[in-house]
């Protein structure tokens, strides 16, 4: 296996819903002067680590921009795919999985609209996947947590704040884990927001790498005012 032998799967599929009209695609929107994708895309690129790319779009006009802005931007030796993506988050990580059945690697999963992912913290989750086979970027819960009572907003439970890790992407697989994981969820029509959950529902072991910097996914119209603020610093 070569040292770029890795896939990223890049999610661009998603829905602006929370940014109240502010911006259409929060993924194609300017940060910095630069798209929002590109920013986390060219830190992958930058680890050496990335021999293919599997980028999932909504619709053509998203394809088309998406296209156009990647232009120019790329080593001419990258290996960009694009897959349509499906209602929901996993329907898309689903079919850009289904593309890279075979590959015996690692596949990274990044959400697009987490522009700020450094070098250094995906080199970081990459080597722990790597040993273990399954590792996600994560934070420590800074509030305490609370868990409400089904279908009230009464408090059931509050764990243990030092027991609480916030997941974050990107989450490294080796492909055919978390290949075979989410055909298995699928199969049984079970709902997942996020790989690790895939992964964990068949008997997987997930390993939590502590992200060193911010990581921030964009979600409303003042996270990009945040955004801005913290690559000006770095």
């Amino acid at each position: 296996m070569s040292a770029a032998d890795d896939i990223l799967v890049l999610l661009a599929a998603g829905s602006a819903r929370r940014m109240q009209a502010v911006v259409d695609d929060k993924i194609t929107a300017l940060l910095a002067g630069k798209p929002v994708f590109l920013h986390s895309l060219q830190s992958f690129l930058s680890t050496g680590l990335i021999g293919r790319v599997v980028i999932t779009y909504r619709d053509e006009a998203q394809l088309t921009k998406l296209k156009a802005q990647l232009a120019g931007h790329l080593p001419t030796a990258t290996q960009i795919d694009f897959v349509p993506g499906g209602e929901s988050r996993q329907d898309s990580v689903l079919a850009a999985l289904n593309t890279c059945e075979g590959h015996a690697g690692l596949v990274h999963i990044h959400d697009g609209a987490r522009p700020l992912v450094s070098p250094e913290a995906i080199r970081k989750v990459r080597d722990k996947a790597k040993e273990t086979g399954a590792a996600i970027l994560a934070g420590r819960a800074a509030d305490t947590v609370k868990i409400a009572k089904i279908g009230s907003t009464s408090v059931e439970t509050s764990p243990d704040r030092g027991l609480v890790w916030t997941a974050e992407t990107p989450q490294v697989f080796r492909t055919a884990i978390v290949l075979k994981a989410y055909r298995k969820v699928a199969e049984l029509q079970r709902k997942v927001t996020d790989d690790s959950s895939a992964v964990e529902f068949v008997g997987q072991e997930v390993s939590l790498v502590e992200n060193p910097s911010v990581n921030l996914k964009l979600t409303r119209p003042a996270d990009f005012v945040l955004a801005e603020a913290i690559l000006k610093t770095r």
